[in-house]
C-alpha cells in the first residue's frame, strides 16, 4: 500500500525526518564501555605515584556518563565492570569478596549520586549554571558515597596501612572526583548526543568549534603544565596557578565544548610530567585539589558564557522575527513622552511609509504639525484616557498634508508599565489605502442605493398615475355625487404621486423640495377646484424645514384636503379671494402649517369631529404625525397644524 499524500509530501519536503541518523544499540555500547573501562582501569593502576597516590581515576567518569545516558538499567554492567581487572591483577592484594564489595560500593555510590542528579531536575547537557552546580555536587557526592564503603573494605584488608582516616579518604576521593570531573564533561557533551540522537547531533557542536584555535590552546595548556612542573620548587608545584591563564583563554573563546576537551589534555600532560619528575605525593594531592577547583570554575564560567551566547542568539532571532513581522504587517514602532509630547523613538520606515520627516515627530508636542487639526482633540482625549483600565488602546486619525487633506493612520498602544513619568509605546499603521477603499465602496453603495430608491419612487409615481387615470375614467361615466368623490380620491392619489415625483428628482432622495412641492400642489388644486382660477390670490410662504423621511406623505395629504376644502367651500361661484399657505418652525422646533382663506368662513357649530370624510382623514393623519390641528375663528377659515419633526433614520 502506498503512502498517504500527506506522508508523501512530508517525506519530500522534510527528507531529514525520513532519514534519521542511525544510533548504536545498547549491547555494542556496553561492550565498548567494558573494553574502555578495563583499559582505563589498567592504566590508572599503572599511573600511580611512588607514594601510591592515583593521579586520576577515569573509569568512574565512564560509569557516571553511562548512568546519566541510559539510567538504572545499566547498573548491573557498572557493578561488574571492574571485576575482571581486579580478579586478574589481584588489585591491592584483596580477596574475591573484597573485590566484589569494592565494585558494589563504587557502583552504588555513583548510582545514588546520578539518581539524585536526575531527581532534582538537573540536565546532563550542562547548558545552564544550575546544571553545572548539580554536576559538581554529583562529582563529589558519588565518590564520597563510594569512598566510605571502599575505605572500610581496604582498611579491613590492610591495603591502607600507615595512613590516617583523613588521608585515606582524601586519596580515594580526590582521584575519583578528579577522574569524573576531567572526562565526564567530554563524554556528556560529545559522546552522549551521538548515542542518543545520532552522529548529526554533533554538527551543532562542530559549527561553533574552532579546531585551529583549540590546538593552539592545547599547546598553551601543555606548555603551562611544563612550566609548572619544571620551575616549581621541588615537591611543591607552587606555580600551578599559572594554569588559570590558558584555561581562561580556552573557556572564553571555545566555551563549554572546548573546555570539556581541554580538561583531559591538561590532566594527561600533568600526569606525564609529574611521573617523570617524581613529584612527592603531598604535592600531587595539592595539584589534584587545585585541578578540581580549576575545572569546576571553568565549568561554571563556560556554562555562563554558553547561556549568555544562547540568550544572545535567541534575542537576535527574536529581533529578526520581529523585524520580519513589522515589515510584513506594516507596523511602525513609536514611543512618546506624555509630559513633552515628543516622540522619542520611531521606526525607520516612518519617512518612507507615512511621508513625514522624522524631525516633525521630534517637536514638542509633535501633534501640532503632524496631526490634522480636526483630529487633534480626539487624539488628546485618547492620550488622557490611557491611564484608565477600560480605555481604548487604538485610535484612527489623519496626518496633515500640505494641500489640506489628510493621510489616515491607526495608532495602537498604551502606557509603558513601570514608567513613572508616563510614556506611550505602541505601533503606527498606515490605513490610508484601506480608508480610501472603504470610502469608494461606501460611495458605490450609496450610488447604487440612490439609483434604487429613485427607481422605486419612479415606479410608485407611475403606479399612482395609473390609479389616478383609472379613477378619472371611472368618474367620467359616474353620477355627479360619485364623480365628485372619485375626483377627490384622484386628487389625493395625485398628491402622493407628486411627492414621489419630487423625491425622484431631489438631490437627496430622503428630502423633498418642500416650497416647490407646496406651490405645485396648490396651483394644481386651484386649477381643478376654483370656478375662476384667475380670481384666486394664492400666497405661499414655506420656510426651509426638515420634515424627515416619514412626514412628507401625510403632510401632503393634509395640505391637499385643506386646500381643496377651501377652494370648494370658501368662495361662491364666480367670486375669488386670497388663499394663504404658510409652513414654518416655532420656538420648540415643531413644524407649523397654516391654511387660511378670505372666504365665507366656517359655520359656528362646525368642528373637526362633525366634518365629512376629508376632516376625518385630516384628523387621522394628524394623529399619525403626533401633532395638533386647530380651527382659528377669524375672517374666513383658518386651520393651524403643529407637529414635531420626525426623527432621521440611520
Amino acid at each position: 500500500m502506498g503512502d498517504f499524500p500527506l506522508q508523501q509530501a512530508q517525506s519530500e519536503l522534510f527528507p531529514a525526518l525520513e532519514r534519521r541518523p542511525p544510533r548504536p544499540g545498547l549491547l555494542p555500547v556496553l561492550v565498548a564501555y567494558w573494553v574502555i573501562f578495563i583499559l582505563l582501569h589498567l592504566s590508572a593502576g599503572l599511573l600511580c605515584s611512588r607514594d601510591g597516590v592515583f593521579l586520576w581515576f577515569y573509569p568512574a567518569a565512564l560509569s557516571v556518563a553511562l548512568l546519566l545516558t541510559y539510567g538504572p538499567r545499566v547498573l548491573p554492567a557498572v557493578f561488574v565492570a571492574a571485576l575482571p581487572v581486579d580478579f586478574l591483577g589481584h588489585s591491592l592484594g584483596l580477596g574475591p569478596w573484597a573485590m566484589v564489595g569494592m565494585s558494589l560500593a563504587y557502583g552504588c555510590g555513583h548510582a545514588l549520586a546520578v539518581w539524585g542528579f536526575r531527581r532534582f531536575g538537573f540536565s546532563p547537557r550542562l547548558r545552564r549554571v544550575r546544571d553545572v552546580t548539580g554536576f559538581l555536587l554529583l562529582i563529589f557526592l558519588g565518590p564520597l558515597l563510594a569512598s566510605f564503603p571502599a575505605y572500610l573494605i581496604l582498611r579491613h584488608s590492610g591495603a591502607l596501612q600507615g595512613l590516617h582516616l583523613v588521608d585515606d579518604v582524601r586519596v580515594i576521593l580526590l582521584g575519583d572526583a578528579l577522574g569524573v570531573l576531567t572526562l565526564a564533561p567530554a563524554l556528556l557533551l560529545w559522546v552522549r548526543p551521538l548515542l542518543v540522537l545520532g552522529w548529526k547531533s554533533l554538527l551543532r557542536l562542530e559549527a561553533s568549534f574552532r579546531l585551529g584555535e583549540f590546538l593552539l590552546q592545547c599547546l598553551a595548556l601543555v606548555f603551562s603544565a611544563w612550566v609548572v612542573v619544571r620551575f616549581s620548587e621541588p615537591g611543591t608545584l607552587h606555580l600551578k596557578y599559572l594554569l588559570f591563564l590558558p584555561m581562561t583563554w580556552l573557556v572564553m573563546r571555545g566555551g563549554l565544548a572546548a573546555a570539556s576537551l581541554g580538561f583531559p589534555v591538561l590532566t594527561l600532560a600533568l600526569t606525564a610530567l609529574i611521573l617523570r619528575a617524581q613529584v612527592h605525593g603531598e604535592a600531587i594531592l595539592g595539584i589534584q585539589a587545585f585541578l578540581l577547583l580549576l575545572f569546576g570554575t571553568a565549568l561554571f564560567l563556560a556554562a555562563a558564557i554558553s547561556a549568555q551566547e544562547a540568550a544572545l542568539r535567541v534575542r537576535d532571532r527574536r529581533s529578526r522575527h520581529l523585524g520580519q513581522l513589522l515589515e510584513g504587517s506594516g507596523a511602525i514602532p513609536w514611543e512618546m513622552d506624555l509630559d513633552t509630547g515628543r516622540c522619542g523613538y520611531l521606526g525607520h520606515s516612518v519617512e518612507e511609509v507615512l511621508k513625514r520627516p522624522v524631525e516633525a515627530w521630534r517637536k514638542e508636542p509633535f501633534w501640532g504639525d503632524v496631526i490634522h487639526p480636526d483630529d487633534r482633540l480626539g487624539f488628546l482625549k485618547f492620550l488622557s484616557a490611557l491611564g484608565r483600565p477600560d480605555a481604548d488602546r487604538q485610535i484612527e486619525f489623519r496626518l496633515s498634508e500640505p494641500d489640506g487633506g489628510g493621510h489616515w493612520v491607526r495608532a495602537a498602544g498604551g502606557l509603558e508599565p513601570g514608567h513613572a513619568k508616563g510614556r506611550v509605546v505602541g505601533f503606527l499603521f498606515d490605513i490610508h489605502s484601506q480608508k480610501e477603499a472603504e470610502e469608494n465602496v461606501l460611495k458605490a453603495s450609496l450610488r447604487e442605493k440612490d439609483l434604487l430608491l429613485r427607481e422605486i419612487h419612479h415606479r410608485v409615481k407611475n403606479n399612482l398615475q395609473v390609479v389616478s387615470s383609472l379613477l378619472r375614467l371611472q368618474a367620467s361615466n359616474a353620477e355627479p355625487a360619485l364623480q365628485r368623490a372619485l375626483q377627490e380620491a384622484q386628487e389625493r392619489v395625485q398628491a402622493i404621486a407628486l411627492i414621489h415625483h419630487k423625491l425622484k428628482h431631489a438631490p437627496n432622495f430622503s428630502e423633498v423640495d418642500l416650497p416647490d412641492y407646496v406651490r405645485t400642489l396648490a396651483e394644481r388644486l386651484v386649477r381643478t377646484y376654483a370656478s375662476v382660477p384667475a380670481l384666486i390670490d394664492l400666497r405661499v410662504q414655506v420656510a426651509e424645514v426638515d420634515l424627515g423621511p416619514d412626514a412628507p406623505v401625510p403632510l401632503g395629504l393634509i395640505l391637499n384636503e385643506l386646500v381643496s376644502n377651501a377652494l370648494q367651500h370658501a368662495f361662491p361661484p364666480g367670486q375669488g379671494g386670497s388663499l394663504d399657505i404658510e409652513i414654518d418652525q416655532d420656538a420648540r422646533g415643531w413644524i407649523t402649517l397654516r391654511v387660511a382663506d378670505s372666504g365665507q368662513g366656517l359655520p359656528p357649530d362646525q368642528d373637526l369631529d362633525s366634518g365629512g370624510l376629508g376632516f376625518q382623514l385630516v384628523k387621522a393623519l394628524t394623529d399619525q404625525l403626533g401633532g395638533l390641528l386647530e380651527i382659528e375663528r377669524r375672517r374666513g377659515a383658518s386651520f393651524l397644524l403643529t407637529f414635531p419633526p420626525s426623527p432621521q433614520r440611520p
